[in-house]
């Protein structure tokens, strides 16, 4: 059984590595360049995300030639690298996790939020082993449990916390650099619980008996958000207006097409199927706009994070929201 979990958390690693083999910002456009002279739009994406779905199907490309504008798609391996590039105008759109948002607003970097990704509360969860004795939150006093530090999971246990009564002294938090190394923790019981994340929270469930302790729901919206450049929103705002309409006939297309689209990730990510199919099944796909109980949901994680000590600085969410020039697509509520 230990050999096989190795086994597993190996795998893990090898497709973590595979993910970022070309994911700075400076890789060359997926499509080789510009071959007109159309304006280019840079869009950077992250492997198994929404965009990359988009990226996929191609109706981004379509609609933005239509418009005329080339598109530029650039890789990265994580929100935080991906939102640095969109800091320093090497690429023009792009999306990260809610974590990811707050943190670079916390350093004193510009942000733009356009719009948001439905709720994915069921994508995020504290697991243990079935025969571990942890039943409930009340159940990890004097437990330890592994975290990426200032991730959704990370957030779900400080919230899942307060809700329970259990004091941060009263548990001890260990953080994990990514996926693999987490799993390889988990399974040589170095934490007794283990936060984790769609697609990698799909994968572990499907190979070793865990029971949830608990998951997002009532807890955390875990959302992605969409995010701009200032000259983006400021001078090309109907494109921001296009890629939002193609995000959301790509999430309709999705919601009626999870066998394809687990299939697409799994190519695009190096993994089975099935474990994709599980995460899907539990999520719904779509484009919402920065209305006011997004903007406070948001807001909350940013006042947990910086009560936690996690954050540099207070701030105020919408503060970063730029959408006034913004025409949203109808397809957008």
């Amino acid at each position: 059984m230990k050999r096989r979990l190795l086994t597993l958390a190996a795998f893990l690693l090898v497709i973590l590595l595979a993910a970022c083999g070309n994911n700075d910002s400076n890789a060359e456009s997926a499509d080789g360049g510009n071959d007109n002279n159309n304006e280019v739009i840079t869009v950077g994406y992250q492997k198994g995300n929404t965009i990359n779905i988009l990226k996929e199907r191609g109706n981004l490309d379509e609609a933005l030639e239509e418009a005329g504008y080339s598109i530029d798609w650039r890789e990265f391996p994580t929100g935080s690298v991906l939102l640095e590039a969109l800091n320093t105008n090497n690429i023009d759109f792009g999306h990260a996790s809610d974590g990811n948002g707050v943190f670079m607003q916390s350093g004193g970097h510009d942000i733009n939020y356009v719009a948001s990704e439905a709720p994915y509360p069921e994508g995020v969860a504290l697991v243990a082993k079935a025969e571990s004795d942890i039943e409930s939150v009340e159940d990890l006093e004097g437990k330890t449990i592994g975290v990426t530090k200032g991730g959704n999971q990370h957030y779900l246990l400080l919230e899942a916390l307060e809700e329970a009564g259990v004091s941060l002294d009263d548990v001890e938090i260990r953080y994990y650099k990514d996926a693999s190394e987490g799993l390889i923790a988990f399974t040589q019981d170095e934490f007794d619980v283990y936060g984790s994340w769609d697609p990698y929270l799909a994968i572990v469930e499907s190979q070793i008996d865990t029971r949830t302790i608990v998951n997002g729901t009532d807890f955390s919206e875990n959302r992605t958000f969409y995010f701009a450049t200032d000259e983006l929103v400021n001078d090309n705002p109907e494109v921001v207006s296009i890629i939002l309409e193609e995000l959301q006939n790509v999430d309709q297309w999705s919601n009626e097409n999870k066998e394809e689209v687990a299939e697409i990730l799994a190519e695009q990510l190096g993994l089975d199927g099935e474990p994709l199919e599980l995460a899907n099944n539990r999520r719904t796909f779509g484009v919402e706009s920065m209305k006011e109980e997004i903007i406070d949901s948001q807001q909350r994680l940013a006042d947990v994070f910086y009560e936690s000590g996690l954050l540099e600085n207070d701030i105020q969410v919408e503060d970063a929201v730029n959408v006034e020039d913004i025409d949203l697509p109808e397809n957008v509520d």
